[in-house]
């Protein structure tokens, strides 16, 4: 961010400042400790596990002894990799950051993005998500700032995946279709895929199952859903009846609400604000992760764009 006067700036950095601790005693309230993630990443290990991130989108750099690594896009890979080592069996740990990613953009500029995060670990209940939503939320109505929450179930798709038998390179081409919401690609994957006519109804209204949890089943009602698949739309409904009439009014759900990583396995959500295209806050639980990297750790989380949220106090600020 640029200043004509050394005034503006130092506004900004004293509102910076008075933000972040406002944050920090949310979260220290609630538990969380704050913890110091690693600024890099082996390069392999993570595209192996992130393959539908951009390989040009991120910024890498060679270490003496000639490994490929990359200056992190990615906060909570880094923390998990640094907590599994020493991780006590059968224990809670509640952890928060404030921390920069890095990526380059389309015309290959390096972005540094600051981030405010919160990771829950130990815990597999859906308490534990709902704690972490409504943390979120809470964050957001602090500063006043008007805001919608798409809130998904990743269970619901990872579901269809496995009962659609798509091999990776298959489920890769299908998630990327989805996460654009692209419908005219959703209807041509349908048509070229070798998919069960009772099947692909479901699949090619994905894009349409959004809206309030009665919205979602009375248009899942006709399909014909899997145990499994319908369990994955019972929690949300658990989800939306634990919210108070406050929360609800904030939320839409929206099966289609995917994250470009793939470690998600269960409760999702995105949070937008008016004027900004990309999501202020981004999170859910991502057990996934965990099992991919060693051990399997129940784990949720989210982080904010801490930049973005700023900005939109400074138009409140006097």
């Amino acid at each position: 961010m640029e200043f004509l006067l050394m005034t503006e700036e130092l506004r900004y950095y004293k509102l910076k400042y008075e933000m972040t601790k406002k944050l920090e005693e949310l979260v220290i309230k609630k538990g969380y400790m704050q913890i110091e993630p690693q600024f890099f990443e082996e390069y392999d290990s993570f595209i192996r596990m992130n393959k539908r991130i951009k390989k040009e989108s991120t910024v890498k750099l060679l270490d003496l002894d000639g490994r490929i690594l990359i200056l992190r896009p990615d906060i909570t890979t880094s923390i998990i990799k640094h907590v599994i080592p020493k991780w006590e069996e059968n224990r809670e740990l509640k952890l928060f950051y404030l921390s920069t990613t890095f990526s380059r953009n389309q015309k290959g500029a390096i972005e540094e993005k600051k981030q405010f995060g919160v990771e829950y670990l130990g815990d597999s209940s859906m308490k534990a998500d709902l704690e972490v939503l409504k943390l979120g939320f809470s964050m957001l109505k602090t500063f006043g700032i008007e805001f919608i929450a798409e809130i998904n179930n990743n269970k619901f798709l990872n579901t269809l995946l496995e009962e659609l038998g798509f091999d990776e390179e298959k489920s890769t081409q299908f998630k990327n279709i989805i996460y654009y919401k692209n419908q005219d690609a959703l209807n041509q994957f349908v048509n070229d895929s070798n998919i069960a006519v009772e099947n692909q109804d479901l699949i090619k209204n994905l894009l349409k199952y959004q809206g309030t949890i009665q919205d979602i089943k009375e248009k899942l009602n006709p399909m014909n859903l899997s145990k499994k698949m319908r369990d994955a739309i019972d929690e949300l409904e658990f989800v939306s009846k634990e919210m108070d009439s406050t929360d609800q009014k904030y939320a839409r759900f929206d099966l289609s609400a995917i994250s470009q990583y793939d470690y998600y396995a269960g409760i999702t959500f995105k949070i937008y604000i008016e004027g900004i295209p990309n999501p202020i806050m981004s999170g859910g639980r991502y057990d996934l992760l965990t099992q991919r990297l060693g051990k399997d750790i129940p784990a949720v989380g989210f982080t904010l764009n801490s930049a973005d949220i700023l900005k939109e106090v400074l138009k409140n600020y006097e």
